[in-house]
C-alpha cells in the first residue's frame, strides 16, 4: 500500500547552495510579485521584512504494508537541489543487514519475515544541512505463498536509462505471459526486452523537481494473475551545459545519457564534492576544468599510495560500491599492482549508470561498471541491465571473434544468470574486477606514465595538458612488431564503432578473417580499434597470466543465426595464451616495461616461458574449453556438437571503451 510522509526542518534559515539553487529559490520566494524600480535587492519599502526562502521538504514514498517474500521499496524526493548524500538506517524489525540502495534516495529489499519495519533517512547537502524522516512498513505472513517481485525500487536522474526485472516465486500454474505498465508519475518511455526475458527498459522523463513514478509488473499464469509495484524517484538535476558529458550523441561525449548523482565515498575526503565537479559533472567545460592543484594525480601525493589515500579519490553512486572496491584493494592486491597503477589516476568513479567501463584522458579518471563488483542479488538489482550500446554493431558480418579467460580448462570466473538470484563469492572478483582494472589502468598509465609523474607535473595546469606534454606509451609499443592488417583495421570500425559494412566485408568468411588475424601481432580483434586498445590488451593478458595463472582464449568462428548453445559457434581457428607467441611477447614486454615498471622483470621472464595452445578447429566454442587436439586440424573428439548449457554464450564485446575528446 503506497504512502507518503513529509518532513519540514525546524529552521527556515536555509543557506543557498550555489548560483543555480539561489536562482531557483529566488523564483520560488518571489511568487507574490516583485518590486517596481526600488533598486537591486530592494522591494521599494525599507520597512518590508526580507523574503525568507521556503524550507526544503523531504517526502518519503513507498509500501506501508506487504507480505513475506514481497519486494518492498521506499524512495525519497527533496524539493530543493543540492542534497547528494542519503543515509538509511533500520530502526526496528527483523534485521536486514546492509541495504543495497544506501547512499541513494531509494532502497529496496525482499521482506524475509513478518513484523514492523521502521527506517530513518538522513538527506545531507554539501554545506551541512540535514533533512531527517522515518518510514514504517508492516509485513504480514500472507496466505497464498505465491508472489512476484518487480526489482528494484530506486533513484535515478531525469532522462536516465534504467531497467526493472520481474521475478516470480512459488506461483502456481504455467506462465502464459507477462507485462508492464506505468501507473503514476510523469510519463516515461517504456520498452520490453526483445530477447524474451521479463525486463522493462525505461528512459526517465525530464522533470522540474523530484518526481515519484510507479510501475506495475504482472505475471499471467493458467491459474491466475500476480503483480508487484516498483517505486522510482526521478531526481531533478542541474541543467546539462557540458560539451563533454552530453545528453545526446555528440562527437565529444563521454556518455550518451544524463549522469547519476555521485558522491565522495569518503565523507571526509580532502577533495569532498569537488571530485564530482572535476570528473563527473554535467557542467564540465573548457572554462572550469580542475587543475592538478585542485585534484592531483594520486602519484603526485605518494609514489606508494596507501588504500586510504586511494579511497579519498573514489566517487560512487551507492555505498556498497566503494566498500567493495576498498576491500578488493586490501585483500586481492597482494603484489600492489593496482595501487601502483592507480598512481596515474585523478579519480575512480563507480556508478550504476556506467556501462561499459572507460578511461578518459580528459579528466584522468577511470569509470567502472559495477557489474564487476556485486556479490549479492540485491546489489545487482540496482545495476542497469540495458544492453551495451555496441551490441548490434557488425551484425551483418559472417564471423565472430569470441574471447574468454580460462584456468585449468574452465572459466576463470563464473557466469550468473540474473533471474536465478545467486550470490557469488568475493574470490570471483580477483579475475573479474582484476582483468577490468588491468585494462582501464593500462590506459591511465599509457596517458600518464610513472616516468612523467617522476619528472614533475605543473599543478597550475589541467590533467590533459600535462598528459599530452610527453609521449604516450602506446607509441613505443606500436614500434615493436606493429599491427599490419588493413582489413582488420577496417573491420574493427564496423564491429566496435558501428560503421556500415561494405559489400566485400559482408562476404568475408571465418577462414578469411583467421587468415588476416593469426599471422599478425594483436592478441585480440579489439586491438585494431586504436593503439591505446592494442597496448591495453597486451598488458591485461600478460598480467592475468603472470599474477593469476589465467590464460585468454581468442578464436574466429561462424556467426550462427539463432544459437541455442555455445557450441553453435564453431571454431575455425583459435589460440590460448597468444601472448606467448614469438612476435607478440616482445610487444607485451614493452607494454609492461612502461606501464608498470615494478613488474617488468618478472613479466618478461614469464612471457618467455609461455607456449600458445591451438584450439580445435571444427569443434564448438564450449567443447574447446579443453582443447585436447593435435594442432589446428586434429580429429574431432565428438561426433556431433553436444549441448553445453552451463557454458555461457560467447561474447566478442570488450568491457571497456575509450571516449573521444575534442583535442
Amino acid at each position: 500500500m503506497p504512502a507518503e510522509t513529509h518532513f519540514f526542518p525546524d529552521s527556515l534559515k536555509q543557506t543557498l547552495r550555489g548560483s543555480l539553487v539561489a536562482a531557483l529559490m529566488a523564483v520560488l520566494s518571489a511568487c507574490g510579485g516583485g518590486g517596481s524600480g526600488g533598486g537591486s535587492g530592494s522591494s521599494g519599502d525599507n520597512n518590508q521584512p526580507p523574503i525568507v526562502p521556503a524550507p526544503a521538504v523531504l517526502v518519503l514514498s513507498g509500501d506501508t504494508s506487504a507480505e513475506v517474500g514481497d519486494s518492498v521499496g521506499v524512495v525519497a524526493s527533496v524539493s530543493e537541489l543540492g542534497y547528494n548524500r542519503f543515509r538509511w538506517e533500520q530502526l526496528s524489525g527483523p534485521a536486514l543487514g546492509n541495504l543495497a540502495g544506501n547512499g541513494t534516495a531509494g532502497i529496496s529489499f525482499d521482506a524475509p519475515f513478518r513484523g514492523s519495519y521502521r527506517f530513518r533517512l538522513t538527506a545531507s547537502s554539501p554545506t551541512g544541512e540535514d533533512l531527517v524522516d522515518t518510514f514504517d512498513i508492516n509485513v504480514d505472513a500472507g496466505s497464498s505463498g505465491s508472489s512476484v517481485q518487480l526489482r528494484a525500487d530506486r533513484a535515478v536522474s531525469e532522462g536516465a536509462e534504467f531497467s526493472l526485472r520481474l521475478n516470480a516465486s512459488n506461483y502456481s500454474g504455467e506462465v502464459t505471459s507477462w507485462g508492464f505498465e506505468q501507473i503514476s508519475g510523469p510519463r516515461a518511455s517504456l520498452n520490453e526486452d526483445d530477447s524474451g526475458q521479463p525486463i522493462l527498459f525505461v528512459t526517465a522523463p525530464k522533470v522540474t523537481g523530484d518526481q515519484v513514478l510507479t510501475f506495475r509488473g504482472t505475471l499471467e499464469t493458467t491459474t491466475g494473475s500476480f503483480s508487484d509495484i516498483a517505486y522510482v524517484v526521478v531526481q531533478d538535476r542541474p541543467e546539462v551545459t557540458s560539451e563533454y558529458f552530453c545528453d545526446g550523441t555528440g562527437d565529444y561525449c563521454a556518455t550518451t545519457s544524463p549522469l547519476n548523482p555521485v558522491y565522495s565515498y569518503r565523507a571526509q575526503s580532502p577533495y569532498g564534492d569537488r571530485l564530482a565537479a572535476c570528473v563527473y559533472s554535467n557542467q564540465l567545460g573548457d572554462d572550469n576544468f580542475c587543475t592538478l592543484g585542485q585534484l592531483p594525480v594520486i602519484g603526485m601525493e605518494n609514489s606508494a599510495p596507501s588504500v586510504d589515500l586511494i579511497m579519498d579519490h573514489v566517487l560512487v553512486s551507492h555505498d556498497w560500491m566503494g566498500a567493495r572496491f576498498e576491500r578488493f584493494l586490501k585483500e586481492l592486491d597482494p603484489y600492489g599492482d593496482f595501487a601502483n597503477l592507480l598512481r596515474a589516476t585523478t579519480a575512480i568513479v563507480i556508478s550504476s549508470d556506467i556501462r561499459p567501463s572507460f578511461y578518459w584522458s580528459l579528466t584522468g579518471a577511470i569509470y567502472l561498471d559495477p557489474e564487476s563488483l556485486w556479490l549479492t542479488p540485491e546489489e545487482r538489482d540496482v545495476i542497469n541491465e540495458q544492453p551495451d550500446y555496441r551490441s548490434g554493431f557488425g551484425s551483418e558480418l559472417r564471423f565472430v571473434t569470441p574471447w574468454r579467460y580460462v584456468k585449468n580448462n574452465n572459466y576463470a570466473f563464473a557466469s550468473y544468470y540474473p533471474a536465478d538470484r545467486n550470490s557469488r563469492p568475493f574470490s570471483d572478483l580477483e579475475a573479474d574486477l582484476g582483468s577490468l582494472l588491468y585494462h582501464e589502468l593500462a590506459h591511465a598509465n599509457d596517458a600518464m606514465s610513472q616516468a612523467k609523474i617522476n619528472r614533475g607535473l605543473d599543478r597550475q595546469d589541467i590533467f590533459f595538458n600535462q598528459a599530452q606534454s610527453g609521449s604516450v606509451v602506446n607509441k613505443s609499443v606500436s614500434a615493436v612488431n606493429g599491427l599490419q592488417s588493413e582489413q582488420l583495421f577496417a573491420l574493427a570500425e564496423v564491429r566496435y564503432r558501428g560503421e556500415p559494412a561494405t559489400l566485400e566485408q559482408r562476404t568475408y568468411s571465418p577462414q578469411d578473417v583467421a587468415g588476416f588475424f593469426f599471422p599478425d601481432t594483436a592478441t585480440d580483434f579489439y586491438a585494431y580499434v586504436t593503439p591505446w586498445e592494442d597496448t591495453a590488451m597486451l598488458f591485461e593478458e600478460t598480467m592475468m597470466s603472470l599474477r593469476f595463472g589465467i590464460e585468454r582464449d581468442v578464436a574466429v568462428t561462424n556467426s550462427p543465426t539463432s544459437p541455442t548453445s555455445a557450441d553453435d559457434f564453431v571454431v575455425y581457428q583459435g589460440q590460448r595464451g597468444r601472448i606467448g607467441a614469438g612476435r607478440i611477447r616482445a610487444r607485451a614486454s614493452t607494454a609492461v616495461q612502461w606501464l608498470l615498471p615494478e613488474a617488468w622483470a618478472s613479466a618478461d621472464a614469464h612471457l618467455q616461458s609461455l607456449i600458445p595452445v591451438a584450439l580445435c578447429s571444427g569443434e564448438g566454442w564450449g567443447q574447446n574449453l579443453n582443447p585436447a587436439c593435435e594442432g589446428q586440424s586434429g580429429l574431432l573428439r565428438f561426433a556431433a556438437p553436444q549441448p553445453s548449457g552451463a557454458i555461457p554464450m560467447p561474447t566478442e564485446l570488450p568491457r571497456s571503451f575509450l571516449p573521444p575528446t575534442r583535442f
